[in-house]
């Protein structure tokens, strides 16, 4: 009886023990699964997957070439499009635009641009509306979308000397947290906040700069997960005033002026919404 006895016990234990190393083998595979949901696997946590991930270029200023290599090498991390924060020329011409949107369409992606204050410049010196040579080459300089959830919003404060347009201003407080989306993201060639730098949008104005607050202001009271700007020449991470939006500027494309060397970044949006943004050097 007592052997019985045994030889029960020893096979519970060892029935345990399959199921317990079950659990622990294939409980903490990676598994990838698809946007729709978080899927389980025997009850343990999964690894999240990217759901989406796009580049962002800024301030190429004519430097075609390296623009190009830039967007290939965004192609090759797998974007699903692009995000140009302006500067494509260095005076604006038409020829100059012209120039750099042909790069853009042999890279065969996607892309959503805004134009920078450079390119700008020789539609205000003849006199005409400031954006009409960008308008003339890439359409619109604001849009907004959303995909995947993702709320993207590109907002033009490229004009150094009236900021944002006035029919703009009332269009952006029905712009952020569209319904359905989990993720809010601004775009702008300048930013409206640095913590060191005065060289921000209303730098030499200080009715610009009234506006550059009232923008920050509206991203912070709207909950905007994360504001990018080019501009500065140099990729830097920090938070607004509040704390509680996290603001990219993105690296130079052009070699000139620039401290870091060329560069541009991409972000990832994970499926539980959680996102990254990485700093990439051309090469």
């Amino acid at each position: 009886m007592k052997k019985v006895f045994l030889i029960i016990i020893l096979v519970a234990l060892i029935i345990w023990a399959f199921f317990y190393v079950k659990g622990k083998v294939f409980g903490h595979i990676n598994v990838f699964e698809p946007a729709g949901g978080l899927d389980r696997v025997q009850g343990e946590k999964v690894t999240k997957k990217p759901i989406l991930r796009f580049a962002m270029v800024a301030d190429s200023e004519n430097d075609n070439e390296l623009l190009a290599k830039a967007l290939d090498q965004a192609k090759g991390s797998g974007v699903n499009f692009v995000i140009g924060l302006g500067d494509w020329s260095s005076i604006g011409t038409v020829d100059q635009l012209t120039a750099a949107k042909a790069i853009f369409d042999k890279s065969g992606l996607t892309y959503y641009l805004t134009p920078g204050d450079h390119d700008l410049w020789d539609s205000r010196n003849r006199g005409d509306d400031a954006l009409t040579n960008y308008k003339q080459v890439f359409g619109e300089p604001s849009r907004d979308f959303t995909e995947n959830g993702v709320e993207f919003v590109i907002v033009d404060n490229s004009d150094i000397y009236n900021g944002i347009g006035s029919g703009e201003w009332q269009d952006l407080n029905s712009k952020f947290q569209t319904p359905n989306s989990k993720v809010t993201f601004v775009f702008a060639h300048k930013t409206p906040f640095h913590p060191q730098s005065s060289h921000v949008m209303g730098e030499g104005s200080d009715t610009i700069a009234g506006q550059a607050g009232d923008f920050m202001k509206l991203m912070e009271d709207r909950h905007v997960n994360g504001f990018f700007s080019g501009d500065m020449h140099f990729f830097a991470e920090y938070k607004s005033p509040a704390g509680n939006v996290k603001i990219t500027t993105v690296g130079a494309i052009d070699a000139d002026s620039n401290f870091q060397g060329p560069r541009f970044a991409t972000v990832t949006v994970y499926n539980d919404y959680s996102w990254e943004v990485n700093d990439i050097e051309i090469r």
